[in-house]
């Protein structure tokens, strides 16, 4: 397909800047869409992100604590704390905790490492929710086993729209 000609330099006319940038931005948006998103495949079950997490492991409830606010008013800044109950020891400690948001284009939110050096098996964020939705934190612990707590957020004014 050919640029449309020009009328006053009877040439082809250039894109402008705005239509390389939108072009790129898409392109580029695109590029980095999972594979699935882009088959038009719809996101992974909750249960199979936690089990892909745990190595299919069971996570249990109890002894962590999700603290999240059940209804915000924008989705781009969301304080999440989350708190597990151990004493941090070389023989008995968190060894990673992770979130899920599975309504966001991105479920996998984040994962923190632990130590016991780290003194508390503590940790504070803030993240952005594409919609209302369940968040996860699921936490590794030293001995093998895996705990579990989640929390619904009501979102009224949603981010991620333009899936980043």
């Amino acid at each position: 397909m050919s640029s449309p000609i020009s009328p006053r330099s009877g040439r082809p006319e250039l894109p402008t800047r705005r239509a390389v940038v939108a072009g790129g931005a898409a392109a580029a948006a695109f590029a980095v869409l999972p594979a699935r998103a882009q088959q038009g495949e719809p996101p992974q079950p909750l249960a199979e992100l936690i089990a892909r997490i745990t190595e299919g492991a069971v996570p249990e409830r109890g002894r962590i604590v999700l603290d999240i606010p059940q209804l915000v008013e924008n989705g781009n800044s969301v304080d999440v704390r989350i708190r597990v109950e151990s004493p941090m020891t070389e023989a008995e400690h968190v060894r990673w905790i992770h979130l899920i948001a599975d309504k966001n284009p991105f479920p996998d939110m984040a994962r923190f490492h632990l130590t016991p050096r780290a003194g508390r098996a503590e940790v504070a964020t803030t993240l952005r929710l594409a919609t209302s939705q369940t968040v996860t934190a699921v936490a590794a612990l030293s001995d093998g086993s895996y705990v579990l707590a989640d929390g619904n957020v009501v979102v009224t004014l949603s981010a991620c729209i333009d899936g980043g």
